[in-house]
């Protein structure tokens, strides 16, 4: 077993699980607005839902790709800790491969069955849809099968001294790629005709547009991904566990984005019930800032503003170094006579300036009948 301690492989391990439970909450949001509206669940659904998992099943072969493979670290650490480790990768990788091709075709599939859903009273558009269908079980099924059957026997995959022959890997990869990206082009540019003569607004036909073409970010994984296209790693082939890491990361990134592009043109229903509450929240969190914001100023308004006259914020009245209040009032046929005199704890003579120590106050009270 390894641990998972560099960059590569805690990309690997940690970036994929997000996705992944971003694309299932995506899913589970697909559902949710089926419910809402009162419609039962269509085939497309429960491919979108093979299709989830699926890429949890992916990720964990990727996840023991990391642990028991030692994708991530250099050849001659994973051969220095384990020599079986390198048959135990191939193995993966041979799964990896294999399944990655299928759950591309199911999630393609799932949007095909969903065009179909909605736009299917179109004749034109829903054989256009068929033969897309048809194209996608097609490369799916042949890409599975010459995956299994890339080297014979089969065991050369994960044996290569075994005696035997194999298909050349770059034009293998390369072509299956490029079909898959023709494919995910297809699938988006097909319904834009229909959805530009939809009687809505040119707002509503954007982002529709728009939710449709975030399919292509998973286009261009597929055609960079392992490195058989573009090498964006820097790290020699013949390092295979450390240079595998990069495609790896791809493939585990491709397929839960094509999951959510597959859902989220079918999650309005459920946006606008989350609307109201996500709208709560939001003038919640605005009203506690502000409220923290207010506090705070306060605050240090009355540590730094408070001494910058000579009159408090409180009311007090600050009093000079050495003042005296004197008054008289008469009450009936008195005459009372008052004095206050202040006096500075320690002054000093000449010091001219005032003190801010405590004060000593000594009252006099003279009454004369």
């Amino acid at each position: 077993m390894f641990k998972a301690t560099n960059h590569h492989q805690l990309a690997v391990v940690i970036v994929p699980v997000i996705m992944v439970v971003l694309a299932t909450l995506c899913v589970a949001l697909r559902f949710r607005a089926r419910r809402l509206q009162k419609a039962q669940f269509a085939f497309d659904d429960w491919l979108c839902f093979v299709a989830l998992l699926l890429t949890w099943v992916f990720q964990g072969i990727n996840m023991a790709a990391v642990f028991a493979g030692g994708v991530g670290l250099p050849i001659a650490t994973v051969m220095a800790i384990d020599p079986n480790a390198i048959t135990t990768f191939l193995k993966i990788l041979f799964v990896n491969f294999s399944l990655w091709i299928v759950v591309v075709s199911v999630v393609q599939l799932s949007i095909m069955f969903f065009y179909i859903r909605i736009f299917g009273i179109v004749d034109t558009f829903r054989w256009a849809c068929y033969v897309l269908v048809a194209l996608i079980t097609g490369l799916g099924i042949a890409g599975f099968f010459g995956q299994i059957f890339f080297c014979v026997p089969v065991s050369k995959q994960w044996n290569p001294t075994e005696q035997g022959h194999c298909i050349a890997l770059k034009p293998w990869c390369s072509s299956i790629s490029l079909m898959h990206v023709i494919l995910d082009f297809g699938i988006v540019i097909l319904p834009m005709p229909l959805i530009w003569k939809l009687k809505v607004s040119t707002r509503s036909k954007v982002i529709l547009s728009v939710l449709l073409c975030l399919g292509l970010i998973a286009s261009i994984i597929s055609l960079i991904k392992i490195g058989c296209v573009i090498d964006l790693t820097g790290i020699p082939p013949q390092d295979v566990t450390d240079y595998s890491w990069f495609g790896i990361l791809l493939q585990t990134l491709e397929l839960p984005i094509g999951i959510i592009c597959c859902c989220v043109p079918s999650l309005k229903p459920v946006m606008v019930e989350l609307a109201p509450k996500l709208n709560s929240m939001a003038n919640r969190l605005l009203s506690y800032a502000r409220s923290s914001r207010s506090t705070i100023n306060k605050s240090y308004g009355s540590r730094s503003g408070g001494n910058s006259g000579n009159e408090s914020v409180t009311g007090f009245a600050r009093l000079d170094d050495s003042s005296s209040q004197v008054g008289e009032r008469g009450l009936g046929n008195k005459t009372v006579a008052h004095a206050e005199e202040v006096e500075l704890a320690n002054r000093e003579p000449d010091s001219g300036n005032g003190n801010d120590g405590i004060a000593v106050i000594t009252s006099y009270t003279v009454s004369r009948n």
